[in-house]
């Protein structure tokens, strides 16, 4: 008998007397010890409900919602885990999101009352697009809520920090979490930081079934969308960012850039009184950006007479202040490898659709960082896709409401990811819910949970409406199955 240090057996040997008197032996071995179950805290949920009609959708709802009723939060993760994962995927379709038991069940308690209608999965949704934010998105805390409780967008996070760590003299998460103030207004560590939270709310966004059809970036937006499109591998977008951000960063200061609310005549037309000043970006119909020496801008905010805006800069980008930097650029391009696009690409030099060759040519990268974005021109290409949704990837939503306005007659659903002083995991699933309720597209529901440590418990069974079809043991009473048997025979003679 192996006994242990507390004096209570694990395993013994008992003898007993069989039949016929025959010595038999039992073997009594304590239970395995399940093993501990790590589970990552979040500060958002998403549950779908799926039903084949109205009437038993909202009365999955109100199970589900009678049943929320004072859950503990590892009970909760589980609840939602099996809802989302463990029932089939019917045409209606409602999502609710939460940050715990209680608002996911007043949530659902909207399906169930009517006041929220579900939606119908489609067979094949409209096309969804990506747009790229570029520099001024950026702030300290970045992402870091969704490093804390997202295990793919952690993941890619780390893979970008580790491809960078050649490139940057300051370990990626510090410059995007720690303490150190500054380093994200220099362009040299806000390019990178700022590309690799896109990075990572890609492989978030494929991993719960969200691709693009079709991408467009703004200024350096555009590199990440090249990579969202295929035209270069990660390790080349990184390498190449760092490398952007170090050549732009060494170029001249004392610049300065504007907004400037009018239209692209009215501007060009001021523009000829103030030599220096220069088109940073057709943003939309009646917002463009100015570049140029910071006394030349200033005097045109002044004297112009339009509305106008300065903007936070170090430098002034797509100026004649980046010409130093486009050759070197072109020629760190010219030694990756570079391929035609594998989706719709539009092009914010062009105004128009990438080809094979303008995508994989350095020279059009080197381009892109000396002449102006034409944002507005490739939106309007960008909406005869016939996008159903676009979402706007980065940091912060700044191109949504330029897009709109450039977009045409029929608006899609548009959706951001995260969003400045807000958390990122409730921004984040309040879009994926609007993404499904609003489009007739669908999500991969189990990807939403992957890495989480959730597991299958109890939850409420499907409403099926039952109808009764026994034959009935009174003579005198007739089912409704007789009655449909009777007007059978009565239709054939």
């Amino acid at each position: 008998m192996e006994w242990p240090r507390g004096g209570v057996p694990r395993r013994a040997a008992v003898s007993a007397f069989g039949m016929g008197g025959v010595n038999a032996h039992v073997i009594v071995e304590e239970a395995p010890v399940p093993p501990v179950r790590e589970t990552l805290a979040q500060d958002s949920y998403v549950v779908r409900v799926s039903a084949a009609d109205e009437t038993a959708l909202r009365a999955l709802a109100d199970s589900y919602a009678g049943a929320l009723a004072g859950t503990s939060e590892e009970e909760l993760g589980d609840f939602v885990f099996t809802a989302n994962t463990g029932r089939a995927a019917h045409r209606l379709r409602a999502v609710v999101r939460g940050s715990d038991a209680r608002e996911l069940a007043a949530g659902l308690r909207d399906v169930a009352t009517g006041r929220v209608s579900g939606s119908r999965r489609g067979a094949a949704p409209a096309p969804t697009a990506f747009m790229f934010t570029g520099q001024g998105s950026q702030y300290l805390g970045m992402g870091r809520g969704l490093y804390a409780v997202e295990p793919v967008f952690r993941a890619a996070l780390d893979e970008c920090a580790e491809l960078l760590a050649g490139q940057l003299d300051v370990p990626l998460r510090d410059v995007l979490f720690g303490e150190v103030g500054g380093l994200l207004d220099r362009t040299r560590y806000v390019q990178p930081a700022l590309v690799s939270v896109q990075v990572g709310l890609v492989r978030w966004l494929e991993s719960v079934g969200v691709r693009p059809d079709a991408v467009v970036g703004h200024s350096l937006g555009e590199l990440t969308a090249a990579w969202a499109a295929g035209v270069l591998g990660l390790a080349d977008l990184l390498e190449l960012t760092a490398v952007r951000g170090r050549l732009m960063e060494s170029g001249p200061g004392q610049g300065a850039m504007a907004v400037v609310h009018a239209d692209t005549e009215a501007v060009l037309g001021a523009i000829a009184a103030h030599p220096g000043v220069e088109i940073a970006a057709f943003n939309a119909p009646r917002a463009v950006t100015i570049t140029g020496p910071s006394d030349a801008v200033g005097r045109f905010c002044q004297e112009s007479g339009l509305r106008t805006k300065r903007l936070t800069v170090s430098h002034a980008f797509h100026s004649a202040a980046m010409e130093g930097a486009v050759v070197p650029f072109v020629e760190a391009v010219a030694g990756r490898t570079l391929s035609a696009p594998l989706i719709p690409f539009a092009s914010t030099v062009t105004g128009d659709w990438h080809t094979a060759l303008t995508a994989s040519d350095p020279a059009y990268w080197g381009r892109a960082i000396r002449e102006p974005v034409r944002f507005s021109q490739a939106v309007a290409a960008l909406s005869g896709t016939g996008a159903g949704s676009v979402w706007e990837i980065g940091s912060h939503p700044q191109l949504t409401p330029l897009a709109r306005a450039s977009w045409g007659e029929t608006q899609p659903v548009w959706l951001s990811t995260l969003r400045r002083e807000r958390t990122d995991q409730v921004e984040l699933h309040a879009a994926v819910a609007a993404y499904v309720h609003q489009t007739s597209a669908d999500l991969d529901w189990a990807g939403l949970h992957r890495g989480k440590g959730r597991r299958t418990t109890t939850i409420p069974t499907y409403p099926f409406n039952r109808q009764r079809f026994w034959i009935s043991s009174s003579p005198h009473e007739t089912t409704s199955n007789q009655k449909n048997e009777m007007k059978r025979h009565q239709n054939h003679g």
